[in-house]
């Protein structure tokens, strides 16, 4: 018989992964950034704390206050001990407060710095065919890069401490509630709902309608940047009408955002006058409590004051939850790139290195389709053996197969049957970085990094002579307009720029792709 899971337990086995998402935002952290989110932690309760307290000494000052000097001693005394009390939470709230702003704020920026260390290595690690079925774009990649972690790095640098402070000053403002007033506190007690409602609509609806007005002027500005970037065929099709017109109505959207938002503004501001509704009922009930039951004053408004400051931290507070679920599913994209095991992974040292490579290649009856493409097969039973320092030329016309066979010898993908060997033996048993450095590739339009010509083609072999960069330039073809250059080798090329580009490549041949032929 199956056993009915009642609803605590069913809600228990639904907390417990969102638990262990969460989890997944603290991935990254080390022993330094424990003990740094610890002190964090007790930095946050410290602020939140300081206000209830601070209520808790105000009572006893309002109350010796409208006592009036009976004895002026003892009058004296008791406002000098309460104003030294004043003086010490002061001084203890801003070693709390500067623990809870240095401790989270350094412990995130260090987690999202290795986030984005172990992220970009992970991505890097990843074989060609990753980048062909998961990323549509580089544009993915540089998004997690820069927005995940960011999130993750917010949550950790701002809502989670600011979540912690408010749900102490909650917890420890009715705590102070109840131990002075605890008949006002109680009868109070329903009006928390009434005061969540400005906090969680200030910290969760107009912040989240402010992002989306954010992300919606993506598209008026992606549309204003392409029309400069190409003004001149803009010109050409006479098109500077419908560009304002497309661009006028990508802006629409981020019109009527703005209107909503400024309505939420609205009833966000305008519902900050359910406190005084509530201090107007507080005071109400505390002069019965001073009339009948011997109540104090001071003791009636530190705890009405407690009531509407706990009620509104407690709103401001849940308002974070919303970014710890962005967060949590951010930290779970970056964690599932990091965890994966590429099928070609070229950070592995398992396989052999020839100790002599005379450079024979031999595709035998090799068979292959790409990932994306498993319908359409490139290969079927293809053979080629090029003897070594012998020069092949591979024509055809376009998809026919000429960069597969770079591709395949360079082990971007492995055939799905078949074989690719060198000098007889089939390169899936060779270290795969071993086995791309003794190949050089230049493609039809390679790219050269933001850095000097030179650099560039150190790239193949960082230790590399004079000579060698120059013999590597000279195999591509690409000497002589080097040399032309104003500052031939030191050129520093301005961005990513596509020029052909030499590497040396420890003395092997380079690979050349350009136009309907690979040589």
């Amino acid at each position: 018989m199956g056993k009915d899971v009642g609803p605590p337990e069913a809600a228990a086995k639904k907390a417990a992964p969102a638990l262990r998402s969460f989890a997944s935002v603290f991935m990254h952290a080390d022993a330094a950034d424990v003990a740094l989110m610890v002190l964090g932690l007790v930095g946050a309760m410290g602020d939140g704390l300081s206000t209830p307290v601070m209520l808790l000494i105000t009572s006893r000052i309002f109350n010796d206050l409208g006592n009036g000097p009976d004895l002026l001693q003892e009058f004296s005394s008791k406002i000098d001990e309460n104003a030294r009390n004043l003086l010490f939470l002061a001084l203890a709230n801003w070693v709390m407060a500067f623990l809870e702003g240095y401790c989270w704020a350094r412990t995130a920026e260090r987690q999202a710095s290795r986030m984005r260390e172990r992220y970009l290595r992970a991505v890097l690690r990843q074989d060609v065919e990753y980048f062909d079925l998961k990323v549509g774009s580089t544009s993915e990649v540089i998004t997690s890069v820069s927005n995940d972690s960011l999130v993750v790095q917010d949550v950790l640098s701002e809502k989670v401490p600011n979540f912690v402070m408010n749900c102490s000053m909650f917890l420890g403002s009715y705590a102070v509630g109840f131990a002075l007033l605890w008949h006002l506190t109680l009868v109070a007690l329903p009006s928390v709902l009434l005061l969540i409602i400005p906090g969680f609509m200030y910290g969760r609806i107009l912040i989240g309608l402010a992002r989306r007005i954010r992300e919606q002027y993506t598209r008026p500005g992606a549309i204003a940047e392409q029309a400069v970037s190409s003004v001149r065929t803009v010109y050409s099709f006479v098109a500077e009408r419908s560009t304002m017109a497309r661009f006028s109505a990508a802006l629409e959207e981020s019109a009527r955002l703005g209107v909503k938002q400024g309505l939420a503004k609205g009833v966000a501001i305008g519902s900050n006058g359910i406190t005084f509704t509530i201090w107007a009922f507080n005071v109400w009930y505390g002069s019965r409590l001073v009339m009948y039951h011997g109540y104090k004053g001071g003791t009636v408004f530190a705890v009405s004051a407690a009531i509407v400051v706990g009620g509104l931290a407690l709103g401001s507070g849940l308002s974070n939850v919303k970014y710890f679920s962005e967060a949590s599913s951010a930290a779970e994209r970056v964690q599932e790139v990091i965890r994966r095991v590429p099928k070609i992974d070229s950070e592995s040292n398992a396989g052999e290195e020839l100790a002599n490579v005379a450079g024979e290649v031999e595709f035998k009856n090799v068979e292959f389709c790409y990932p994306s493409r498993p319908e359409t097969p490139i290969f079927v039973s293809f053979n080629l053996r090029v003897p070594a320092g012998r020069t092949v030329a591979l024509v055809g016309g376009s998809g026919s197969g000429k960069s597969t066979v770079i591709a395949l010898l360079e082990r971007f993908y492995d055939p799905s049957a078949g074989e690719v060997s060198l000098d007889g033996v089939d390169i899936r048993r060779l270290r795969l970085k071993w086995l791309r450095a003794q190949m050089g590739l230049v493609s039809q339009e390679p790219a050269l990094f933001a850095t000097s010509i030179r650099e560039n083609i150190l790239f193949g072999k960082e230790d590399a002579t004079e000579e060698e960069v120059v013999a590597a330039a000279k195999a591509a073809n690409a000497h002589n307009f080097i040399s032309q250059l104003p500052q031939g080798y030191d050129t520093q090329i301005p961005t990513t720029s596509k020029f052909y580009c030499a590497q040396t490549c420890r003395g092997a041949p380079i690979i050349r792709t350009s136009g309907d032929s690979s040589l």
